[in-house]
C-alpha cells in the first residue's frame, strides 16, 4: 500500500495498514471500540473495564465516555457508576434493519420453518472478518440455539458463515479467505478443506451442512442470498440441537426447505421494492 493512496478502499486494509492511514480518524475508531466492547454480552461496563479491554489510559477512556453519554450513545447507572448503551445506538441500527425488511415480508414463513424444524432461523451479515445477526426468528427450542440480533460468529467453522463467505463478490471473497488464513492460521490449517467441501454443496445443492464445527451440540444448514436491491450480502441459517438430527435429515429436508424458503423471501423482497 502505498502510504499517501487516499484511493484505496478501507474495507481492504488490515487493521495496521488502516490505522497507519493518513485518512484514519483514530479518535472515531476509539469512540467505536468502546461501544464495541458491549458486544461479548457485558451490560455495564466502567472506564477501567474499557481502559483494560482496549489498552487505552483512563483519561482518554474518560473522555471518550463523556462525549458518548452527551451524545446519547452511553447512559450511566445510578447505583454502579458503570455505563450501558443508550438508546442513540438503536438509531444507527435501525436504518439497516429496516431496510432489510426481511421480518417484514417473511416472518411468518420463517416462523413456520423454525417451529417444523424446532430451531431458530437467522440471517447474518459480513462484519469485518465475523459474520454479525441481523434477524432471528425463533419458535420453542433450547436456549443454546438462541442467538440475539448483534451477536456474532466465526466464518470458517459455521455454516453460515460458509454460505455468506459463498456469496460475497468474487473480490471480496478472495480478501476475506486471505485474510482469514493469515489471522486464524489454526482454524483455517482445520476447517480451511471443510469450507472448500461447503462451497461444493453449495454449487450442488443451494445450501450447506455443517454439525459439530462451531460447537459439538449444534448442527446447521445455511444458504446464502444477495438481493441486488439491499447491496448487501446476505446468509440464512437453522441450526438445530446435533443429537435431534442426522445428516440424512439436514441433507433431504432442512436444507432443501431453507433453500426454499430464502428463494421465496428474496422474491418477496425484490417484490416490495
Amino acid at each position: 500500500m502505498k502510504s499517501g493512496n487516499t484511493r484505496e478502499k478501507p474495507e481492504t486494509l488490515n487493521e495496521a495498514e488502516l490505522e497507519a492511514h493518513p485518512q484514519f480518524a483514530s479518535t472515531l475508531a476509539n469512540g467505536l471500540a468502546i461501544l464495541g466492547c458491549f458486544a461479548n454480552g457485558s451490560f455495564l461496563l466502567g472506564n477501567k473495564d474499557f481502559a483494560e479491554q482496549l489498552g487505552m489510559t483512563r483519561p482518554t477512556v474518560s473522555r471518550l465516555t463523556f462525549t458518548l453519554m452527551g451524545l446519547g450513545y452511553l447512559r450511566r447507572d445510578a447505583a454502579t457508576g458503570k455505563y450501558a448503551l443508550g438508546p442513540a445506538v438503536l438509531s444507527l441500527g435501525y436504518p439497516l434493519l429496516s431496510k432489510l425488511m426481511i421480518h417484514q415480508v417473511a416472518g411468518s414463513a420463517m416462523m413456520a420453518l423454525a417451529s417444523y424444524a424446532n430451531g431458530p432461523i437467522s440471517v447474518g451479515a459480513r462484519d469485518r472478518l465475523q459474520v454479525v445477526y441481523v434477524e432471528t426468528v425463533y419458535a420453542n427450542h433450547s436456549n443454546e440455539t438462541r442467538p440475539g440480533i448483534g451477536s456474532t460468529r466465526p466464518f470458517l467453522r459455521t455454516a453460515m458463515g460458509r454460505a455468506l463467505l459463498y456469496g460475497l463478490p468474487q473480490e471480496e471473497r478472495k480478501w476475506v479467505m486471505e485474510r482469514l488464513q493469515h489471522v486464524y492460521p489454526d482454524e483455517w490449517n482445520t476447517f480451511g478443506n471443510r469450507v472448500q467441501a461447503s462451497f461444493s454443496q453449495l454449487d450442488e445443492r443451494g445450501f450447506c451442512a455443517v454439525i459439530g464445527d462451531w460447537r459439538t451440540t449444534l448442527a446447521a444448514v445455511a444458504v446464502p442470498m444477495l438481493q441486488p436491491s439491499l447491496g448487501l450480502p446476505l446468509a440464512f441459517n437453522l441450526t438445530v440441537p446435533s443429537y435431534a438430527v442426522d445428516k440424512k435429515k439436514l441433507e433431504n429436508d432442512l436444507g432443501p426447505r431453507l433453500a426454499d424458503l430464502v428463494h421465496d423471501i428474496g422474491s418477496m423482497l425484490g417484490a416490495a421494492r
